[in-house]
């Protein structure tokens, strides 16, 4: 008999049959969990869970105890029912989720991730490469260890170590061995050791139909099972997989690498010996690959509802493909950041999303995972991570090892979390409409405008600068066109375009502001890094050569590029280069306390205050902690981008019912700051956390 609910059962029951102990194990297309004497049925919720904190990259392995015992408490107040981890943690993971089990309401699982050598992988192109092996199967030799709390792990460069002494298996759920397979890699294995297309161990199997990779991961598989199996007891175990290396095929996908070749984990079986089972996992994005986004079967895929739904489409594709096992999507999730990298299907996309939309959306995928067939679904992510990179901005952050140091809200890999990670002890500035918080603030720049009736005031962070102006007569901000010009390196444009404004010294960045209305940063067409990638070096969009020219006066709008343009085979259909102008501001009010709230807010008008907040990287930094900003490209033909140091920002700022006649600005402020190496950063949940609590809340009845 099945029962289900098995999270808010007695945190140690365990199942004992031959001398084998089991909490969990596979039945059917289901992932049972043992409790109150019985094996019982579960769709499992899940997050998954960085390795780092701000100032930090992931082979620091920064989080502590604290950290961990928070995040826990986090978890069961959302009411998730596991966590997974990429790989072995330090013991003070393992001691904490202990610790939070003793005494939590609801019991939190983890799935224990195992890293595979991936840069070796990549690097020798051959899977069975002994220095590959040796190392995988040392790994997964050292998760057991820390899982079952045997010992000490001496230190190795990225990876945890230190004295593991406290037995988690009683909350282990399964084992997840691997990362998203480089489709080169799995096809240069496959292709280098024909001979080597199958296996045949004590607990796993790798049929007939079996490639050489798919053989490898059999291997890798009855390792685990092995040194599991020593300490008296078994867990479900799978590999990672994703869309790329499925075993579908993806007849409108664009690029030939995304559908190259597949890893299956149905030519992997495990024996009767391997009691606890084994399951399918994948990592499964809306909008990534193309396929996802163009293929014909999923977009015109129905519901149980009526509605159109391409994500449950694939999903259920994937779990009929893996009838007769438990498929699990390990990864899946769209970003609340500023930025965007990705078109997906219904609003889906990488990026662009205000905390609100975000979570609706989390949950949607939630459903349409579990309706899908599904054994559960891991939410990417808990946590906002500052060291994550993405294609399109990834460029643009030079040098890249201080990534870690700023939060950069164009890069969408950064702000997947339900858990905000922002900077300062506190936020520094709300868009609110009241002053008080730049009252409290540590020494901003100040100065009353040459009009005598605004004050300006700016300050900073590690996401952002900050701009307040305040009319000192009564005037109502709401009745205004404003310019700020910002001048970061020498160069630039000392006039604009069309209108009577110029600079005593040139500007990269024109920042209009016209409320109520369209509102936008633009910047020097000859400073441009978009227009110089795409068009002049790559010839993919509109180029014109007096943009190459400093001090033309032209200000182009501030682009991110998202698709450098598509041929669909099946559909013989080309899609065009697309891109998004993220330099077009968005108002609206920033304190998550507000009814109103938009955490995309750039700007906020509100009688006599008008607050301004722009990313650093919308003023060309590369590195704010450093004061790194892009270098101007045509001046050396770069081949690619640079970055130079800036000075500070002078900044000058103009009504438009000021400008009478020839107006040429002087800075009204220069704004400075030191240089950082430790970022200070608090944490606050989303308004994503609240909406996916609610939702489990009614799913789970609890």
């Amino acid at each position: 008999m099945l029962l289900t609910g098995c999270s808010f059962l007695p945190q140690k029951a365990v199942y004992k049959q031959n001398g084998i102990s089991m909490v969990s194990r596979v039945e059917g297309e289901n992932l049972l969990c043992y409790a109150e004497g019985k094996w019982q049925k579960h769709f499992w919720y899940g997050v998954n869970l960085g390795a780092t904190t701000p100032g930090h990259s992931p082979g620091e392995l920064s989080p502590n105890y604290d950290d961990y015992l928070r995040w826990f408490s986090d978890m069961e107040s959302l009411g998730v029912d596991l966590v997974r981890i990429y790989t072995i943690l330090p013991p003070d993971f393992y001691r904490a989720l202990a610790y939070h089990n003793e005494s939590a309401k609801r019991k939190l699982w983890f799935i224990q991730g195992i890293w595979p050598p991936e840069e070796e992988l990549i690097k020798k192109q051959d899977a069975y490469h002994d220095s590959i092996t040796t190392q995988f199967n040392e790994e997964i030799s050292l998760a057991v260890r820390a899982v079952y709390g045997r010992g000490e792990i001496s230190p190795r460069q990225g990876h945890a170590c230190g004295s593991y002494t406290v037995n988690t298996a009683p909350y282990l759920l399964a084992w997840m061995v691997g990362s998203e397979w480089d489709p080169f890699m799995v096809q240069a294995t496959n292709e280098k050791n024909r001979a080597r297309n199958n296996f045949r161990g004590k607990y796993f199997v790798a049929g007939s139909q079996a490639g050489a990779f798919d053989a490898w991961l059999a291997a890798a598989l009855e390792n685990l099972a092995v040194a599991e199996a020593e300490t008296g007891w078994q867990h479900p175990v799978t590999f990672v997989n994703w869309v790329t290396t499925d075993p579908l095929q993806h007849t409108d996908e664009p690029f030939p690498r995304e559908d190259l070749v597949s890893v299956d984990p149905t030519h992997i079986v495990p024996t009767k010996l391997w009691q606890a089972g084994y399951f399918a996992s994948y990592h499964v994005y809306p909008y990534y690959p193309d396929s996802l986004v163009y293929q014909q079967d999923y977009r015109q895929y129905i519901n149980k509802d009526g509605v159109s739904e391409p994500y449950e489409g694939y999903v259920r594709q994937l779990k009929d493909y893996h009838r007769g096992m438990p498929l699990v999507v390990a990864e899946f999730g769209v970003p609340s950041s500023r930025g965007m990298a990705h078109r997906g299907t219904l609003g889906r996309n990488q990026g662009m999303h205000t905390e609100k939309e975000q979570g609706d959306m989390d949950v949607s995928m939630f459903r349409a995972i579990k309706d899908a067939g599904a054994a559960g679904a891991i939410l990417f992510s808990w946590q906002d991570e500052w060291f994550k990179f993405t294609w399109n901005t990834l460029d643009l952050e030079i040098p890249g090892e201080r990534r870690p140091m700023w939060l950069n809200k164009l890069t969408n890999e950064e702000n997947f979390g339900l858990i905000a990670v922002e900077p300062g002890a506190r936020t520094k500035v709300f868009l609110d409409g009241d002053t008080g918080d730049w009252d409290i603030i540590d020494k901003p720049e100040t100065v009353i405008l040459e009009d005598g009736k605004t004050k300006l005031m700016v300050s900073h962070d590690e996401a952002y600068l900050y701009l307040a102006l305040q009319a000192t007569n009564g005037d109502n901000w709401r009745d205004k066109e404003i310019y700020l010009g910002f001048d970061t390196v020498p160069g630039g444009n000392m006039h604009v375009a069309g209108t009577s404004i110029t600079f005593s010294q040139g500007t990269e960045f024109l920042l209009h502001l016209k409320v109520p209305g369209l509102s936008g940063l633009e910047v020097a067409s000859a400073y441009d890094q978009h227009t110089y990638l795409y068009g002049y070096l790559n010839k993919m969009i509109r180029w014109d050569s007096t943009w190459a020219r400093e001090d033309n006066g032209v200000f182009l709008p501030w682009k991110l590029s998202l698709s450098k343009g598509l041929y669909l085979p099946a559909s013989k259909r080309k899609i065009p280069f697309d891109e998004i102008t993220v330099g077009k501001l968005i108002s609206g009010n920033t304190n998550p306390e507000a009814k109103d709230f938009n955490s995309l807010a750039d700007y906020y008008a509100d009688g006599k205050v008008l607050e301004v907040r722009l990313p650093w990287m919308m003023l060309g930094f590369t590195d704010p902690s450093t004061h790194q900003v892009w270098a101007y490209p045509y001046r050396k033909q770069l081949k690619g981008m640079s970055s130079v140091s800036s000075p500070g920002i002078n900044i000058f700022c103009i009504s438009q019912g000021d400008i009478q006649n020839e107006v040429k600005l002087k800075p009204a402020l220069f704004y400075n700051w030191d240089n950082w190496d430790e970022p200070s950063y608090h944490e606050r949940r989303k308004v994503s956390f609240y909406v996916l609590q609610n939702y489990l809340r009614v799913e789970k009845k609890y």
